[in-house]
């Protein structure tokens, strides 16, 4: 006797179905992000505003004094 649906294909089949179906979808999503080198979306890095403000002072580009009014304005969210 055999198990099935009545249109000859049985739980077996359909589980080999979705499995080759998933299968698929693996490949492209690997071989598009082989393609795109990698990334798939590309990223933007925002930088730390103290960080940038610390390094500008180690740099010399602005005074002390400067730095402490840009760091007191950052802090205050504006």
């Amino acid at each position: 006797m055999m198990w099935s649906n009545g249109l000859g294909l049985g739980w077996g089949m359909w589980l080999a179905m979705g499995l080759g179906a998933l299968t698929f979808w693996v490949v492209v999503a690997v071989l598009v992000k082989y393609l795109l080198g990698g990334q798939v979306l590309p990223t933007s890095k925002v930088a730390d505003p103290l960080g940038l403000l610390e390094e500008r002072l180690a740099r010399g580009e602005i005074t002390a004094e400067e730095y402490r009014t840009t760091r007191r304005l950052i802090a205050n969210g504006h």
